[in-house]
């Protein structure tokens, strides 16, 4: 998937289709940053994603997108 230049733009100007977009370009990277490695109590190590911290990420993108405004000049 690429992440085109208008959609960028579209996003920044406050367009909730482009700004879902931008959150689905970034989602790979995101749950990515929100998967990590354990141990339980027997010291088996397992994998697992915190979805709170996927929902607080996008969250804090999809605030910060306005802000790209110099992207778009």
């Amino acid at each position: 998937m690429i992440l085109s230049f208008e959609t960028i733009c579209a996003a920044v100007k406050g367009d909730k289709d482009a700004i879902e977009e931008v959150l689905k370009y970034y989602d790979p990277y995101i749950v990515t940053m929100c998967t990590f490695q354990s141990r339980d109590e027997d010291g088996f190590e397992y994998m697992y994603v915190d979805h709170d911290a996927i929902q607080l990420l996008k969250k804090r993108l999809a605030e910060q997108i306005p802000k790209w405004k110099e992207i778009c000049k």
